[in-house]
């Protein structure tokens, strides 16, 4: 065979290889497998890269083709997959895409859950709901957070347990102080005391009780005798309930109880109508006094008869006449008081007229001679 052949052969060969290696390879990682895009926004990726494989159930069924940064700071980042068409009738619209770790290697990958039957398959470029990867960077932090927080219980409870052992506070003086354990004791004395109080005053009742139910059951022997004499008509009673002339009796009487009731309305009616003609007379006999007072009255005022009147001491004051003289009195009364009034006012303008003190009060102008009184009407 010549050079040349043995190089084509060469070169056929590799190209046979290297277009294996690449099925190979592609087979591996779905690059010649018919595919679609969904689309999962996170909030941290754990360092998922573009190539890492997209399983569900632990089965291969794509891969990342980009995790893209958010357009401003507090965007999600979303995570661009190729998932195979195999697959497409698995995944469906409340599918979640969770970002785990593969094993102890700690590669990166992302894990489609199921969905609901019921809901539709996710559509070409559709997206679902992203879960954040477990971050062990924030429970770290939380564990030295608590480990921090249980070394100052732990220096607190030191302290307790030292103030206790010294006797204070109310835990130190229960397990140190004699005293406590003293009155405890004696609590218990006088508690267990009680109890037996108690438990014979209890006995007391009981006794008592007894006693009481022995009352009642001789009451109730009693009551039955009672009841035995009734049934077998021995007794006033037991004839009142089973003899027939009683009730015959005691039908007759309220026959004539009733009869004796329609008479005693009868008499009320009488009565009342009585009643009311003696008011009737009552009413007219005050109306003539009235009156008759009133003509006696006119007659004490009459010149004709008021002489009279006078000598025999009958004679009195009308009423409006008695208020007249009184108010007429008043009256009186008070111009005296003014008069005195003025007199004292004008002394006192003499008297700062004489000093040359300034400022004389000027009384109001009053007559000299009060207006005379009325005379009362006759």
């Amino acid at each position: 065979m010549s050079r040349q052949a043995r190089l084509g052969l060469v070169v056929i060969v590799g190209l046979l290889s290297a277009i294996a290696f690449l099925f190979v390879i592609g087979s591996q990682s779905n690059l010649f497998q018919n595919s679609f895009a969904v689309r999962a926004n996170f909030n941290q990726v754990a360092g998922l890269k573009t190539g890492a494989s997209v399983f569900y159930n632990g089965i291969s069924v794509g891969r990342v083709e980009a995790v893209r940064l958010p357009a401003a700071p507090g965007d999600p980042i979303t995570v661009l997959m190729a998932v195979d068409e195999d697959a497409r009738p698995l995944i469906r619209e409340d599918s979640r895409a969770l970002i785990q770790t593969d094993g102890l290697v700690g590669n990166v990958i992302v894990s489609l859950t199921d969905g609901s039957p019921r809901r539709p398959q996710v559509a070409d470029n559709g997206q679902i709901e992203g879960v954040d990867p477990f971050a062990l960077s924030e429970i770290s932090d939380r564990l030295f957070e608590s480990v921090s927080r249980f070394d100052s219980v732990t220096v607190q409870l030191t302290g307790i347990m030292s103030d206790v052992r010294t006797g204070e506070g109310t835990l130190g003086q229960f397990l140190y102080d004699d005293r406590l354990y003293e009155s405890t004791v004696a609590t218990a004395n006088t508690f267990q005391a009680t109890v037996a109080e108690s438990q014979n005053t209890l006995r007391s009742l009981t006794a008592r009780a007894d006693e009481l139910v022995t009352v009642a059951e001789n009451a109730s022997r009693g009551v039955d005798e009672i009841l035995t004499r009734v049934y077998t008509g021995e007794g006033t009673v037991a004839r009142f309930l089973n003899d027939d002339e009683v009730y015959t009796t005691a039908l007759a009487t309220v026959a004539q109880l009733q009869e004796g009731a329609a008479q005693l309305q009868t008499v009320s009616a009488d009565v009342r109508a009585i009643t009311d003609r003696i008011n009737q007379a009552a009413g007219w006999g005050a109306l003539g006094a009235f009156r008759f007072s009133e003509n006696m009255e006119a007659l004490k005022h009459n010149f004709l008869f008021r002489g009279y009147f006078e000598d025999r001491g009958y004679y009195e004051s009308a009423p409006f006449e008695v208020r007249e003289a009184a108010i007429a009195q008043t009256l009186a009364d008070l111009q005296e008081w003014e008069r005195r009034l003025v007199e004292q006012q004008r002394v006192i303008d003499a008297a700062r007229s004489e000093l040359g003190v300034d400022g004389v009060i000027s009384a109001p102008p009053v007559d000299s001679e009060p207006a005379p009184a009325p005379a009362p009407e006759e």
